[in-house]
This record gives C-alpha cells, structure tokens and sequence, in this order.
C-alpha cells in the first residue's frame, strides 16, 4: 500500500544552469594552484599538471591513453607524452577550453590549434574555429579583393575542408 502511495507522489526536478560550469571553474582554479591533479601531461618537453576526468571527457586521445589497452583506469598516476605534432602554443588553449569552454584563438595560434586538436581529438571545436577564420576572412575580404571570402563561402558546407584550404593563408 506504501508502494503505491508513493508511486502516485509528484516528482519535482530543479535543473541548475550554472552548477556544470561552476564545477568546471573550480576545477581550473584546482589545476592552476595543483590541487588534486592526478595526471602530468608533456608537451615539448614541458610538464602540464591536470584532471584525468577532464581531460578524457574533452579528448579521444586523452580517453584512449588514459583507459590503456585494458580497458580500465590504472591506479598510478600517469604521464603522458604528446605526440610531437602537438605544440605547447596550440596545447595551452585547448587545455583552457577542456576547463572553461572558452577557446582563445589568435591569427598566430590558430593553424596550430586546428592540428593539436585535430591530432587530439577535441570536441566541440570545429565549429568555433570555422566561425573565426570565416570572419577574419570576413574582415579581410572587405579589404582586399583576392577571392579569399568567395572561396570560404564556397566551401561552407564542408568546414573542414574550408579550414584546410585557408590554413595557408593565415601562416
């Protein structure tokens, strides 16, 4: 009888908007003072402390090292070493992305974002980094009248290869 009673009770669900991002920011804040790092990342030589938990749900490749060829998380603290195509300079701000969602990209830094994060295998870029060459290009296009902007209007549909295409453009 208790069963059913509590059955037929109304269930009520409060959906924070902000708990996510704020867990996220204290994380950061975490990484940057080396509070509960668990994984030491190298890049170039460099040492990186971070979250393995973070970094595995922004990365396939982070994901795939940090879970080994068992298939489980091992109980030592791991180090990874990043491929040499994977830059300190296009690290730092997909680093910053996986802990804020915030992606700094730059004229200077955005062709070696691209690749890291493409050799990462981060989510959730692509459309971000379209989004800024298509408006440099934009801007740019409204300068001069090289064919830069029709070229990234035609190949729209296919933002990788819009990305391919202009990469050598912006170096």
């Amino acid at each position: 009888d208790s069963a059913e009673s509590s059955a037929a009770a109304p269930l009520y669900v409060y959906e924070s908007k902000v708990h996510c991002a704020n867990v996220l920011l204290s994380m950061d804040e975490q990484r940057q003072r080396g509070i509960l790092c668990d994984v030491t990342v190298l890049v170039e030589g460099r040492e990186v402390r971070a979250h393995r938990a973070v970094l595995a749900a922004s990365s396939r490749y982070f994901l795939q090292a940090l879970l080994g060829n068992d298939g489980s998380a091992g109980d030592a603290e791991p180090i990874i070493t990043l491929p040499d195509k994977v830059t300190a300079k296009g690290f730092a701000p997909l680093l910053q992305f996986a802990y804020t969602a915030k992606l700094v990209l730059s004229r200077e830094n955005i062709h070696e974002v691209i690749l890291c994060a493409d050799a990462l295998g981060v989510h959730n870029l692509e459309d971000s980094c379209f989004r800024f060459l298509q408006a440099q290009l934009q801007n740019d296009g409204q300068h001069s009248s090289n064919g830069k902007e029709a070229d990234a209007t035609r190949h729209g549909g296919n933002r990788r290869l819009c990305l391919v295409s202009v990469q050598p453009w912006i170096t």
